[in-house]
């Protein structure tokens, strides 16, 4: 059985686009996330799975740029639940070096910022 194992970064950063497009909203981000390097990544929004309009689904794809200048990408996805101006998000993500990761995430769109905590997964 997986499980979250222990932390291995927090991030923070800014939100460099937005864009509202007939499959959700597609959010593009760009972070410092401590070993991983500077992190852009693109988070697309699915439509709300509660009546009140509160929490999806979500996909992200994107690329660390390590600072002892290796590169990865990763896959992943999980949900998202409104919270005010923010969005907290859930996802786990697979990079191409096979390392999984579990991230909760905070995305302030009035401020266009990023920020949160990434964890191993065993």
């Amino acid at each position: 059985m997986s499980v979250i194992g222990e932390k291995l970064t927090e991030f923070a950063g800014t939100m460099t686009s937005v864009a509202m497009a007939e499959t959700g909203t597609v959010v593009n981000n760009a972070v410092d996330a401590g070993p991983f390097g500077t992190v852009l990544y693109t988070l697309t929004f699915g439509e709300t799975v509660d009546a009140a309009g509160e929490t999806g689904p979500h996909t992200i794809r994107g690329q660390c740029f390590s600072p002892d200048g290796t590169t990865l990408t990763f896959v992943g996805g999980g949900t998202w639940r409104n919270r005010g101006n923010r969005r907290e998000l859930k996802h786990v993500t697979v990079l191409s070096d096979g390392q999984r990761t579990f991230a909760v995430e905070n995305l302030d769109f009035a401020a266009q910022t990023a920020s949160g905590t990434i964890y191993g997964l065993e």
